[in-house]
């Protein structure tokens, strides 16, 4: 008898697949050291579907939808289990939601299984994984951060053909492999029967494996960083958010004092050459009109701080609002109302400071669900008696829909990305395609504390410059803040939860990539193909009866 004859024999099979899944994911997910579990993640899913549904076991398709929801929710809260340090709440219900929802392509897989042969079924599988991953990222329940692609974000060297693919190519890669692997270990390598009879796949799988590796570091080695250099400093001002940071903290620091610890950190580092001097993001958290921001103290004393730097382009986080004044209609969906102000809009917002002191506003647009906005109103509404402290401030804040790219005086245009806003790939791209030759990134990722949240927050920065071949400046409140070459390679890391600040010049990069031009075409695409599919393997069970091929 076989091992896997053995395996099958136990009655603790299924829950030992479900496990050893689960902890696959776990292992190759940034910062863990075993990438290369991710192309056998899907194999013991894809084992389990044959065990239950394909045996047609009693209450198999319940049964298969419970294995695979247990391995979803093990990989969830593996990975992800750091947002219980903001909020329990909020950590269970994005776990329970986002396990189901990473269900919903592999049941839409297995209902294809029984209508279609296995090799269109995998077909349709990759389809209905990239489908998802792209509805993911774009709808208002939005929260990519465990798409496949993203497993690479440690392992940069693997994936510089994001270039072209974007990370999209990464779950094509990862879904692939896992398909391989699955047919050599249980099927002996026999793919399907056909003009090419018996393909043996162990050929197929070093070759799968190997050749996008081999390329990606041969692009790696000889990618030369393009573009004149400027000057960059970003920095780390290490301000706890839960007892220092606001103003009902147990410990406040003052805001005053705690601009003048920005100014003091910056000035340590600033020279002639310096050209943008990045803060976090909220590093100005009292709500600041952005009509009437040079009127503020904290604004006078910033603009003093300018004088003495002509050269200097400043990016700052701040929380500021827009009036609108007393109107018949609720000017934006997001307008809050107050008798005295009328209609208003408050921003988790970036402010931009040119060399001539002219003052422009970014407001973060990519809104964490549940913390800064209330997704469909009328089915969640009742999320916003709650408070859910995912990182940054609760409330259902305003957005902007353009990507809006400051430039200085020498039309050197920067990319000012809030939080996680940095973890989507084409939204990014839209700042590249507006002129940005850098991204800015401004977060503030000590609502996770010491866990791998911020750590995984900085790899995927990784990925972004890849995609875009786009040096990246990146200033966390606490947290990690860097700088990322063209490369991917991330440079001058600080140390967690430690006061410091960072210079180093990066290169303006002006040519598009292929990724950058297209952004995620494989994913628009696939939602359509997806539909197809779902609806010929519907066609094919009503007019011929369900399929089962070994």
């Amino acid at each position: 008898m076989t091992f896997f004859e053995k395996l099958r024999a136990n009655q603790w099979y299924p829950l030992i697949l479900s496990l050893f899944s689960g902890f696959c994911f776990w292992a190759a997910w940034p910062n863990m050291p075993l990438t290369f579990l991710i192309f056998l993640i899907f194999v013991p899913i894809f084992v389990l579907r044959e065990e239950t549904v394909g045996k047609k076991i009693n209450r198999a398709g319940l049964k298969f939808f419970g294995w695979t929801y247990l391995t979803c929710f093990i990989w969830n809260a593996s990975t992800t289990w750091w947002v219980w340090n903001a909020t329990p709440e909020g950590a269970m219900g994005m776990l329970v939601a986002n396990s189901f929802l990473m269900t919903l392509p592999i049941l839409a897989w297995s209902f294809v299984r029984k209508r279609m042969p296995e090799f269109w079924s995998f077909v349709a599988l990759m389809l209905f994984w990239l489908a998802f991953e792209n509805i993911h990222l774009n709808w208002g329940l939005s929260w990519p951060w465990l798409n496949l692609g993203n497993a690479f974000a440690k392992r940069y060297q693997w994936v510089q053909w994001y270039e072209i693919t974007g990370a999209a190519g990464g779950t094509i890669w990862v879904l692939i492999m896992n398909m391989l692997i699955y047919r050599i270990l249980f099927y002996g390598g026999a793919l399907y029967k056909g003009q090419f009879r018996y393909i043996s796949l162990s050929y197929a799988l070093i070759f799968g494996l190997s050749l996008p590796i081999g390329i990606s570091y041969f692009i790696y080695n000889n990618f030369e960083e393009q573009g004149e250099e400027v000057e960059f400093i970003a920095m780390q001002p290490n301000i706890d958010p839960y007892s220092e940071k606001f103003q009902n903290s147990e410990n406040f620091i003052p805001f005053a004092q705690q601009l003048q610890r920005f100014i003091q950190l910056s000035e340590e580092k600033i020279t002639d050459s310096t050209r943008f001097l990045l803060w976090p993001e909220s590093a100005l958290d009292k709500v600041f009109s952005e009509k009437q921001f040079s009127t503020y103290a904290e604004g006078r004393t910033i603009y003093k701080f300018k004088e003495k730097y002509p050269q200097l382009n400043l990016l700052t986080g701040l929380t500021s609002y827009q009036q609108y004044g007393q109107m018949e209609e609720k000017p934006t969906e997001t307008a809050r109302f107050q008798p005295n102000m009328g209609y208003y809009d408050v921003y988790n917002a970036g402010l931009f400071l040119n060399e001539n002191m002219e003052r422009q506003f970014y407001h973060k647009s990519k809104l964490v669900p549940g913390v800064e906005t209330t997704p469909y109103p009328w089915l969640f509404d009742f999320l916003t008696q709650t408070v859910f402290n995912l990182g940054g401030t609760t409330g259902n804040f305003g957005k902007q829909q353009e990507r809006s790219v400051f430039f200085n005086s020498d039309s050197i245009g920067i990319a000012p990305s809030i939080c996680y806003e940095s973890i989507y790939g084409d939204f990014m791209a839209q700042y590249i395609r507006n002129g940005a030759h850098f991204i800015a990134i401004i977060t503030n990722d000590g609502w996770w504390r010491n866990t791998p949240g911020h750590i995984q927050h900085l790899q995927y920065a990784s990925l972004r410059a890849i995609e875009n071949r786009r040096s990246i400046a990146r200033s966390a409140n606490t947290g990690i803040s860097a700088f990322v070459n063209q490369r991917g390679d991330i440079l001058q890391p600080t140390d967690y939860w430690v006061q410091d600040v960072i210079r180093g010049s990066l290169k303006a990069n002006t040519a598009f990539t292929f990724y950058t031009q297209n952004g995620d075409y494989l994913g628009r695409t696939a939602q359509w193909m997806a539909l197809f599919f779902f609806l010929a393997a519907f066609v094919r069970g009503k007019t011929k009866g369900l399929i089962e091929e070994e």
